[in-house]
């Protein structure tokens, strides 16, 4: 087997909407069984990916897909912000998903050092994610990449009624 890590294209709308709707759905019953309350927030709110979502990250032009012999297996959702935190630039990673059957074989990692080479490319000064403080393998894989992993709590207001 080959993996490949490349940028994201048009064709990827279908294996990312699969990814997505696989992994939303799996966070989903982790809340179900963990966190009733706040799975009733989610279910009453679920995301969905649309193709506007999906062209925003292709159009932003920072997001790669990894195949496996011709199948997309993972990918890394992401968009450049300019003035965060001090910074010039940041590549915000919005989502990092590996197909289940496809974990744990160094897909994510690809993925990352395909962002952080691409980064590095563009003069972007850092790469921020936010990540869920239960996923301790995200944590650890972050981790390992050189990330420094923080206790932030991210907080946010719905402005959208």
């Amino acid at each position: 087997m080959r993996l490949i890590v490349r940028q994201m294209t048009k064709r990827d709308y279908k294996p990312y909407k699969q990814l997505f709707d696989e992994a939303y759905n799996e966070y989903l019953e982790n809340l179900r069984l963990n966190n009733p309350q706040q799975y009733q927030k989610e279910v009453q709110n679920k995301r969905k990916v649309t193709s506007a979502r999906f062209n925003f990250y292709l159009n932003a032009g920072s997001s790669f897909v990894a195949e496996e012999d011709g199948e997309v297996v993972g990918y890394v959702a992401t968009q450049t912000i300019s003035f965060m935190r001090g910074l010039h630039r940041v590549l915000w990673i919005e989502y990092i998903v590996t197909k289940k059957d496809h974990r744990r074989q160094g897909i994510a990692t690809a993925l990352l050092k395909k962002l952080k080479n691409h980064a590095k490319h563009h003069r972007i000064d850092s790469i921020y994610a936010t990540i869920n403080p239960n996923n301790t393998a995200s944590i650890k894989l972050h981790r390992k990449l050189g990330f420094n992993v923080k206790n932030w709590k991210p907080a946010s207001l719905q402005t959208k009624q």
